[in-house]
């Protein structure tokens, strides 16, 4: 092959490059596009609480969710609103707050809502809250909702994902209206249904514990066999011993035990409470992002 050959092959392989580059970044372009008609905030709220723009849900899939996702905002007086998209622009975070705000997520509760942004291009994650919700949804109870989801969200289980979000949303905002919103300090979360599972299962071991010795001192009453007379159960003359104690001493080891506030263990990463940052609208927001 000549020089004047292999530059032919080089440059048409270029030029088919530049042709495949122009048309797949259109596309992306066309489907990172923005999901609001201006950038202004409107006075109602224009778009359900679920958009699956990236189409990971079923039809029915989408009803059942959309249904709860209604439900438990209804209850709570605060929006709780999911979006999937196939890619974005920009920052996702800034998109999440943009989204919410120029949704008019904020008309229906006083301001008060959370939002779970999923982005497939990257597979980012987003949340963003608003008004009272961003004291209920810490950065702490954030990371648990997150925890709540990400197996399902790998595995590509996204209405698992999806429900078990608003399904701790619920148990979130039910923590907040105790007077104290989930964070580093709190204590497990428990339902009813959780109690009653404690309680079934304390029962269940409860008679596991108390039928083994039972059963093993049945088991070995099988070799017993009954006697005509009472002398065959005579052990002998009985002998008595004086027996007693009596304190010499006592030793007492103190150890101090040190309370590290550095600690590594569950929630050590975060200091308590809400970060917040401003949207382009000048709005106050709480959120977080991450890959899965």
């Amino acid at each position: 092959m000549n020089k004047k050959t292999s530059m032919k092959i080089h440059l048409s392989r270029f030029i088919l490059a530049l042709f495949l580059f122009t048309l797949i970044v259109p596309l992306r372009v066309m489907a990172a596009g923005k999901l609001w008609d201006s950038n202004t905030i409107p006075s109602s709220r224009q778009k359900p609480r679920l958009l699956d723009e990236a189409d990971l849900l079923t039809d029915s899939e989408e009803a059942a969710l959309l249904s709860m996702l209604d439900e438990t905002s209804q209850k709570w007086s605060c929006n709780i609103a999911l979006l999937t998209v196939k890619d974005h622009d920009g920052d996702i975070q800034a998109y999440a707050d943009d989204y919410f705000d120029y949704n008019g997520f904020g008309a229906d509760y006083n301001d008060s809502g959370i939002l779970f942004m999923l982005s497939m291009y990257d597979r980012e994650w987003a949340f963003s809250t608003s008004g009272s919700a961003i004291n209920t949804f810490t950065d702490y109870g954030q990371a648990y909702l997150v925890n709540a989801m990400i197996d399902d969200l790998r595995d590509g289980d996204y209405n698992g994902a999806f429900t078990a979000y608003v399904r701790e949303c619920d148990k979130l905002l039910e923590e907040a209206s105790k007077g104290t919103p989930y964070d580093v300090n709190s204590k497990p979360i428990r339902t009813a249904s959780d109690y009653m599972s404690f309680g079934l299962y304390s029962v269940i071991i409860g008679l596991l514990l108390g039928l083994a010795p039972i059963l093993k001192m049945k088991s070995d009453l099988r070799t017993v066999k009954m006697k005509p007379g009472a002398g065959g159960y005579q052990a002998g003359s009985p002998t008595l011993r004086v027996c007693e104690d009596r304190f010499i001493n006592k030793t007492l080891h103190r150890t101090p035990i040190s309370h590290d506030n550095n600690s590594s263990g569950r929630g050590s990463s975060f200091g308590g409470g809400s970060s917040v940052h401003t949207s382009s609208s000048g709005h106050t927001h709480g959120g977080s992002h991450g890959h899965f």
